[in-house]
């Protein structure tokens, strides 16, 4: 079985993180902006669409920063940033009721906060923090590839 291909943002406005609060199956969590490609759909685009579609913004993707690979998909994290659009308008089928799986809100986070939040995965979350912390909102200039802890 293949994996499931994946691409998120990480877009980072005024010290804050653009994340979505989820609630679902019992569970309080945090995830970077993205979701699953579709069929020859490109990373970048599959970025932009996604962060649109959750968020109701235009964000231009950068530079390519992780690929995190977990038993079931790899996902490819993108530095983008905020270009236009309301913050909070998005559309998608997450705000769909039949669709929706748990509540969805989108969210600003700051920086100094996340540490305390559970932003998954975790290892990315981790090494995102890490990076701001030695190179601002660029990030890293390479790509790093991040394995799932699979206890």
């Amino acid at each position: 079985m293949s994996k499931r291909g994946r691409a998120r943002a990480i877009v980072i406005v005024d010290n804050k993180l653009v994340a979505m609060y989820r609630e679902r199956d019992e569970r309080v969590y945090y995830t970077f902006p993205g979701g699953g490609m579709e069929s020859g759909e490109s990373e970048v685009d599959c970025v932009k669409r996604e962060v649109f579609e959750e968020f109701g913004i235009v964000v231009e993707p950068i530079k390519k920063v992780y690929v995190y690979e977990n038993e079931l998909s790899v996902e490819h994290f993108y530095v983008a940033k905020y270009v236009s659009g309301k913050f909070g308008s998005g559309q998608g089928e997450e705000f769909q009721g039949d669709k929706n799986r748990g509540i969805y809100i989108p969210k600003m986070i700051d920086i100094k906060e996340i540490q305390n939040l559970p932003l998954m995965p975790p290892e990315v979350a981790k090494t995102f923090l890490e990076d701001f912390a030695k190179n601002g909102k660029e990030l890293r200039d390479d790509v790093l590839t991040i394995k799932a802890n699979l206890q």
